[in-house]
């Protein structure tokens, strides 16, 4: 079945904006917040949205319910994450999915937030956004394609786009659907009832902050759980802060480990924890054709 499409945002209506991960800064928070109404929206924050527990915003439980809350509202078009950090995964047991599929609606964050991106996508069947966060991009001002991304794809402006990757390490055609996310968060789903589906998909990954050594260790995992056999394609996005000292970077890795893959991986992609970061739809059509270093949307991710 294809996945099912939210209708696009409209000025006016309301923001939900919820707290899946880690604590969140208030002022940061707040700030984010007043981003989307100036920009024409009304905004509600999820009960509880600022508690604490340690690292996290409270407890996996109550954040479930937020967000769960959230989407059966009708009065409520789109969710949006505030921030990443970890967490995400351990509302996965409390939410119900057959719930949240007949309510779909845009929900839009990235990082820890890739666990949520993938379980409603593969679980409730809904296209999902990975892009900026209230308390995070949007708080600090989305500027020039970001923003154009952001913005235009959500308000359904933006139906169709082609980017250019500046590096292609194998040729090939693609034509399928992304997932994906943050490289370190997606390989925690592996072993569990969460685990991401990649077969017959664009993979897309991005990480910051990650030493060579580490990046190999979690590429070498996913290729032994034999997460990168079947795929269509794989994207790299950002992956910020990532490179250590010597002659193995995240260039060589890309290079050993993919040198005989039968589908087209290109790298560079703007996208992720870098300078910008643009929206992908995970669940709508895409290409990917290694020739070119070209990604293209080929139709709109909203109904």
């Amino acid at each position: 079945m294809e996945p099912m499409k939210p209708l696009p945002l409209r000025r006016g209506e309301k923001i939900g904006v919820v707290a899946p991960s880690g604590s969140v800064n208030e002022g940061q928070l707040c700030a984010g917040v007043e981003v989307l109404r100036q920009a024409g929206f009304g905004v509600e924050l999820a009960q509880g949205i600022l508690d604490r527990k340690g690292y996290l915003a409270g407890k996996q439980k109550k954040r479930a319910q937020a967000l769960e809350d959230f989407f059966r509202r009708e009065d409520i078009a789109a969710i949006f994450c505030a921030r990443g950090g970890f967490g995400s995964i351990q509302m996965l047991p409390f939410l119900d999915a057959e719930a949240i599929r007949l309510h779909p609606k845009v929900f839009v964050g990235y990082s820890d937030v890739s666990i949520l991106l993938n379980w409603l996508l593969q679980k409730c069947g809904m296209v999902t956004f990975h892009g900026p966060m209230v308390a995070m991009e949007i708080a600090r001002g989305l500027k020039g394609r970001s923003a154009e991304f952001f913005w235009g794809t959500l308000l359904g402006e933006k139906r169709k786009w082609q980017l250019q990757a500046p590096e292609t390490f194998r040729p090939g055609f693609a034509e399928a659907e992304m997932v994906g996310g943050c490289l370190s968060i997606v390989v925690t789903t592996l072993g569990t009832p969460y685990e991401i589906k990649t077969a017959g998909k664009i993979l897309f990954l991005e990480d910051i902050g990650e030493r060579p050594y580490r990046i190999e260790r979690m590429l070498t995992h996913l290729k032994m759980a034999g997460k990168l056999e079947e795929i269509a394609g794989l994207v790299f996005g950002s992956f910020t802060n990532c490179e250590g000292e010597g002659d193995r970077g995240l260039r060589e890795i890309i290079q050993e480990l993919f040198r005989d893959a039968p589908y087209p991986v290109i790298a560079g992609l703007e996208a992720g924890h870098g300078e910008e970061n643009l929206l992908l739809p995970f669940g709508a059509k895409m290409t990917l054709d290694g020739k070119t270093g070209s990604l293209s949307l080929l139709e709109s991710p909203l109904a």
